[in-house]
């Protein structure tokens, strides 16, 4: 590969990954100020998870490129760049864990007021009285159902718990395999130089003896 192709190419891999850690940024934010449905939130969960999946794409690109590499100071400043985007990804997602599981919280907590009547509507003064207004008594039936709702609801945020912890478990195993696979390659580089450069001193050494004899 031309030196100009190879730098275009680490060009598009830098340029992308900023701008899907951009995207991130902005959907944890949204995350963050959410205060509409478990589903909508769920929704926006999974646009985090497919823009981390293509994060980890860009990684692996940007390693093949590390491969591809004489060795040099170009590849020694690309093998520093693949570590800090696995770190930069990695607390990303750490905190994408962190507020996503604040928003649940919250979520849970809204449905829990709304079952039991505390929704800031019940605050809200009578005209005349200066009374708080009461909304209509559920029926046992309307009772149960929510009960029902905020249930689900809770389990559904412990199985994202475990699922988040998982996730992240396996991340940072692959991350440190990665990392192992790079130092591995270093080293056998390595010793494939010190190899070399005995053989050339004995082929010199030979060829002295040669150059002696006659």
């Amino acid at each position: 590969m031309s030196q100009s192709n190879e730098n275009l190419r680490l060009k598009i891999l830098k340029t992308d990954f900023v701008k899907l850690r951009v995207s991130v940024k902005e959907l944890v934010q949204e995350i963050r100020l959410h205060t509409g449905s478990q589903s909508e939130l769920d929704d926006i969960s999974s646009l985090v998870r497919l823009k981390n999946s293509q994060l980890h794409k860009q990684i692996e690109e940007l390693q093949k490129l590390y491969y591809e590499l004489d060795q040099g100071e170009e590849k020694r400043l690309i093998s520093k760049e693949i570590e800090e985007w696995k770190e930069q990804v990695c607390d990303d997602h750490h905190t994408f864990r962190n507020v996503l599981l604040a928003a649940q919280l919250a979520v849970t907590q809204r449905n829990k007021n709304e079952l039991f009547g505390l929704d800031s509507e019940d605050s809200t003064k009578d005209s005349e009285g200066g009374t708080l207004k009461h909304r209509e008594k559920m029926s046992r039936e309307i009772m149960m159902k929510k009960s029902a709702e905020l249930t689900d609801d809770l389990l559904m945020v412990t199985r994202m718990i475990k699922d988040n912890t998982e996730k992240s478990t396996r991340t940072l195993d692959k991350l440190v395999e990665s990392s192992q696979m790079v130092t591995s390659t270093q080293e056998e580089l390595k010793t494939m130089g010190s190899v070399i450069g005995q053989a050339k001193k004995i082929l010199n050494k030979y060829g002295r003896r040669e150059n002696t004899d006659k």
